[in-house]
């Protein structure tokens, strides 16, 4: 590992915190946590990378946020470097109000913006997903938020008097479309609806773009649930939000020293 350019890049989310160490041009050594567990052991779970006296984050949670400075006051690190819409220079937004956009959602813009062919989608599946539009000239231009899987599960169950908890089950992906109780006529409804919803939102922004004279060139998932509801169309990326975290670290190291 090229330790003097290491970096370790954490994405605290609204359910999972997510970490791994910039090195050789990738993401290596990822791990990630639940973020009810960060905000009490945020300590511990640092500790566990070799390499962490350059620090980069994205946080859509205040309070997971508020741990690590805690844990990096205590700490001879250098000062973190947290990404956002204002600490970042090089990706173009257009979007009226860069200061509503989720830090992790600057971050996967960031790495489509410089990697991948544009104009680019990304769509991030997670507590909630986020489809992000990425142009060549205008940069993030904006995009779309809908429940994520879950949370669509969640729904059913905290606004209905009957329906019962129910958690995501991966393990038996055959789950048929005519559900014979309850719970599994809950789980069809998001193992067969949910990627036609992705699809469907998907045609809506492509047709917007190409009343706009662009036409899509790049289509990319990410986040925990990525490849579980993967599209055809699609390249998973699953270290997209980290690596722009990197990217966005170093673009802004080098334009400092200029």
């Amino acid at each position: 590992m090229n330790e003097k350019n290491a970096l370790l890049c954490l994405d605290l989310g609204n359910t999972t915190c997510r970490g791994g160490i910039w090195s050789d041009n990738k993401i290596q050594q990822q791990r990630s946590i639940q973020t009810r567990d960060f905000l009490i052991a945020a300590q511990e779970w640092i500790d566990v990378w070799d390499h962490k006296s350059k620090i980069g984050y994205c946080s859509v949670v205040p309070d997971a946020e508020k741990s690590l400075n805690s844990v990096l006051a205590s700490k001879s690190y250098e000062k973190p470097f947290c990404l956002n819409a204002t600490t970042q220079s090089l990706l173009p937004i257009t979007y009226p109000f860069p200061r509503e956009i989720g830090a992790d959602r600057i971050a996967n813009s960031y790495t489509v913006y410089k990697r991948y062919p544009l104009p680019a989608i990304v769509i991030d599946l997670g507590t909630a997903t986020t489809f992000d539009v990425v142009s060549k000239k205008g940069g993030y231009l904006g995009g779309v938020i809908v429940p994520g899987p879950q949370g669509m599960l969640d729904y059913l169950s905290n606004r209905t008097a009957l329906l019962p908890q129910l958690s995501l089950n991966h393990n038996d992906p055959t789950i048929k479309a005519i559900g014979k109780s309850t719970e599994l006529a809950m789980l069809s409804g998001i193992r067969h609806g949910y990627v036609p919803m992705l699809e469907g939102v998907l045609r809506s922004l492509s047709q917007e773009l190409v009343n706009n004279g662009e036409s899509i060139a790049s289509v990319v998932q990410t986040g925990g649930e990525a490849k579980n509801f993967s599209m055809e169309c699609a390249i998973l990326d699953p270290s997209l939000t980290l690596e722009g975290l990197a990217l966005a670290y170093f673009d802004q190291q080098s334009l400092n020293y200029k």
